[in-house]
């Protein structure tokens, strides 16, 4: 399923513009941070602005050495109105594995929501700065062909061994809390009113990337993780429906949910938690010294907490094409290899954990996910954009049976389906049209025909959507272009 265009041109052009904002108020920065310190401490910035898929990060050191990070959420990569809440959910979560746990994670100096930064650049952490090197930094490699990055080649499996070995013990500490529901984190440090459905990676990445909001009623919660899982199910179907320019994918969960956790209890999930959130002390010294970027937490199913783990080979297996990855079974091969050694370094950490009163629980779950074909699913339920040949459906589907599958996709079948497909076809033309003026509109903008808002207000128009979820305040007087 293909990311929506009109969408993404909106996101782009939006951190473009945000980005220019706070370098502009780079040094109106440093005053503000330095009138948070105690001490009220002169600092400076400390090497480049840095920014990834989600957030900004700017290193700041005072006159003592000691040294913070301010982070800001990527305004564009994030949609404005859930900005408040993932920063709140991330304190609760930062919060809760320092009080709860011994994983090394940065301490919060500050933060605040969106009306709380005098910069009005949106909601802010700002936390101390911890002294090592990221792991992505030597340990993943980008391959420029197929834009994604993963685990080098040449890393032996002792080094592997190490990283997972720590890792599980990250994984056994926070596996020992049990919650009651599925949901939200509770906001108990920073008392966010937030809503009982999760915001989750998958569902904000369907809203940001494909101009849908799969959330349904955020009131309503799950009792059950049949109901939850059925629920992450239909938000694909809903893309499908309102995306023009989207596939589905159709499976059946009643085979794959484990017994024993369907009701409960519940664990702390967090959807981005992988190798590249892992700083390690140096190149040399693989010793964990920092978990950061803790953000698309909340409580969720214990088999989700509990799968086969996405991250093993550093990239989500969603985004192998088996159409057009012609090694798609060499790195299915090498990611069941790297389950391997995980799966020993769990089942040794975890018989070596002092008053561990529920031993092998957690391992025996990473073993259920394999052998009941389980973490295939999660893997696509984690994440939106999915496809019937993208790595994990084509290996749910060998484990399935192909003619149990195609039984199942032939019940989906029938005049109904014959109707939507028809509009769909429709709705695909439209989308084009749309497509075409979109890129007709951002050349303008580039060629300062037409202002960024102008331009955002006017992409926006041609899908219909609240100006309020791309405003906050809206401006007076929006124009929006007709031609250009």
């Amino acid at each position: 399923m293909d990311c929506h265009k009109p969408s993404t041109l909106l996101s782009e052009t939006e951190c473009a513009g945000w980005l220019n904002v706070v370098i502009q108020k780079r040094q109106q920065m440093l005053a503000w941070v330095t009138s948070l310190h105690p001490q009220k401490l002169a600092c400076e910035s400390d090497g480049n602005l840095f920014y990834g898929s989600y957030n900004f990060r700017q290193k700041v050191t005072f006159s003592d050495g000691t040294s913070w990070v301010v982070r800001f959420p990527l305004f564009g990569n994030n949609a404005l109105r859930y900005t408040d809440e993932k920063v709140a959910m991330e304190v609760e979560m930062m919060t809760f594995i320092r009080e709860k746990t011994t994983i090394p994670v940065p301490r919060i100096r500050h933060w605040g929501l969106s009306r709380a930064n005098p910069l009005g650049v949106g909601p802010f952490i700002i936390m101390d700065y911890i002294e090592g090197v990221s792991l992505t930094s030597f340990l993943i490699k980008r391959d420029p062909e197929l834009q994604f990055s993963h685990v080098r080649e040449d890393v032996d499996d002792e080094t592997l061994e190490t990283l997972y070995r720590q890792f599980a013990n990250i994984l056994l500490q926070l596996f020992q809390h049990d919650f009651e529901r599925i949901g939200s984190l509770p906001a108990l440090k920073t008392g966010f009113d937030v809503p009982i459905r999760p915001l989750t990676f998958k569902a904000h990445d369907i809203l940001q990337a494909g101009g849908v909001s799969t959330f349904g009623d955020r009131s309503k919660g799950f009792a059950t993780t049949t109901e939850y899982f059925q629920y992450v199910l239909s938000q694909d179907w809903e893309q499908l429906i309102k995306q023009r320019n989207s596939r589905a994918l159709r499976t059946l969960l009643p085979s794959l949910i484990h017994p024993d956790y369907d009701r409960g209890p519940f664990k702390i999930i967090c959807d981005d938690l992988s190798l590249a959130n892992v700083i390690v002390r140096s190149e040399d010294d693989l010793t964990i010294v920092g978990i950061v970027d803790l953000e698309w937490s909340y409580i969720g199913p214990a088999q989700l907490f509990g799968s086969a783990p996405w991250w093993l080979l550093g990239r989500r297996l969603v985004d192998v094409d088996t159409r057009y990855d012609e090694d798609h079974p060499e790195t299915t091969a090498r990611y069941l290899k790297y389950l391997e050694i995980f799966k020993r370094v769990l089942g040794e950490e975890e018989a070596r954990m002092p008053g561990y009163d529920r031993r092998n629980e957690l391992s025996k779950l990473v073993q259920w996910s394999e052998s009941s074909g389980a973490m295939w699913l999660h893997m696509l339920l984690s994440v939106g954009f999915n496809h019937p040949k993208n790595l994990p459906c084509v290996q749910l589907e060998q484990h399935i049976g192909s003619k149990k599958w195609g039984a199942l996709l032939q019940q989906s079948a029938g005049p109904e389906m014959d109707v939507f497909v028809e509009e769909k076809v429709v709705q695909l033309a439209q989308y084009e049209r749309d497509e075409k003026k979109a890129l007709k509109l951002k050349d303008g903008f580039y060629a300062r025909k037409i202002s960024m808002v102008s331009f955002l207000a006017t992409v926006a128009a041609l899908e219909g959507w609240d100006l309020t979820s791309r405003f906050d305040p809206v401006p007076d007087n929006i124009e929006v272009v007709k031609d250009i």
